[in-house]
């Protein structure tokens, strides 16, 4: 391993540089790794411009969420992991004490909220994985022994799926289930609709606007998959919803991006039986008006949901190597990790199955 290696660092707001940084050595809880592709979040270009209200690490630091690497060297309490194995890097760092609300982060994005302890954690571990190597805390590397096989810019999809895949497991979604997923035409919400017919529902009801979008998903991903092109009206949007569903349905996950009403998040929740789950993982900007009396008449339960539970990747891994999830439905665009910057731009451009990766 060489002492240096090249990274984009973040100085300051639109102050990105691409140079050479030292390279560390493992912490004893920690792993080294060398980067084989690292996903581009569409708002790539908003976080590095500070348009977003986000607890960035103490500059400089590198970002970048996720990526697929191979392990250079381990910490001498890391058990889990060895030099030459594939992993799959995630960012949600919890901090490892028995307590119910832990701190945790987001490697190379923010603190979640910012106490003490959260901040802490985030100066420890501030650098994400646009760089050719990173140092991972030990506790957010998940194996991929079983898609050794497979090349990078494939199983970079993971990335893209494993923040839906922790709001259907929060759903609670069985075989056979009928599942909502509103904001289906969206970045993570075509991998929820991809991810919901691995799983086994029954029958998936896509919610969004675009119906040509919509119809891609039915045609990636087969006859389980039901459109139900919505207009933002709620007295119209329900009972086409309900129609899709063949009456009501069981579960449904909210991914709607930063929309400025939550009509259709309402219509989606109205389309649940008789104690039917929402789970909430959108980012909308408008509350869910909601009455109590509506709320119990039904027996709902709406549930928030951040990211996904630490086994969470292995699982998702293990649809992929079982044949279950085809991560070649995704459309990978990649660039060296020299071009970054076209690589963010190209990012926020993306619909749908796209992702957008870099390679170094």
């Amino acid at each position: 391993m060489t002492s240096t290696h090249k990274a984009w660092r973040l100085h300051a707001h639109n102050d990105l540089r691409f140079e050479d940084v030292t390279t560390p050595k493992p912490a004893p809880d920690g792993v080294v790794v060398r980067i084989e592709a690292g996903m581009v979040l569409s708002y790539t270009n908003k976080l590095l411009a500070g348009a977003l209200p986000y607890s960035l690490p103490p500059m400089p630091f590198v970002p970048g969420t996720n990526a697929i690497a191979r392990v250079v060297a381990t910490g001498e309490s890391v058990t889990h992991v060895k030099a030459g194995d594939r992993v799959f890097l995630s960012p949600h760092l919890r901090g490892d004490i028995p307590d119910r609300d832990p701190p945790q982060i987001l490697i190379g994005l923010t603190a979640t909220v910012t106490t003490p302890d959260a901040l802490a954690l985030q100066a420890r571990w501030r650098d994400g994985v646009f760089a050719e190597i990173a140092h991972w805390p030990a506790a957010c590397v998940t194996p991929l022994t079983a898609l050794d096989d497979r090349p990078a810019t494939e199983l970079i999809g993971l990335a893209k799926l494993i923040v839906p895949f922790g709001g259907l497991q929060r759903t609670g979604l069985r075989g056979g289930h009928t599942v909502i997923i509103n904001g289906a035409t969206g970045y993570f919400g075509s991998g929820a609709v991809m991810l919901a017919v691995a799983m086994g529902a029954g029958r998936v009801i896509a919610v969004g606007r675009k119906q040509a979008a919509l119809d891609q998903l039915r045609e990636a991903f087969g006859p389980r998959v039901i459109p139900a092109i919505v207009s933002g009206d709620a007295a119209t949007d329900l009972p086409i919803i309900r129609r899709a569903a063949g009456g009501a349905a069981d579960v449904a996950l909210d991914l709607l991006g930063a929309a400025k009403s939550t009509s259709t998040t309402l219509s989606s929740l109205r389309a649940l039986r008789r104690g039917g789950r929402m789970v909430l993982m959108g980012s909308a900007e408008a509350p869910l008006e909601l009455s109590f009396r509506e709320m119990l008449a039904n027996d709902w339960e709406v549930v928030g949901q951040f990211m996904y539970d630490r086994t969470a990747p292995g699982q998702l891994a293990a649809l992929a190597a079982a044949g279950l999830l085809d991560l070649g439905k995704i459309n990978v665009t990649t660039f060296p990790l020299a071009d970054f910057r076209r690589a963010v731009d190209a990012a926020a451009m993306m619909q749908s199955l796209d992702l957008t990766a870099v390679l170094p």
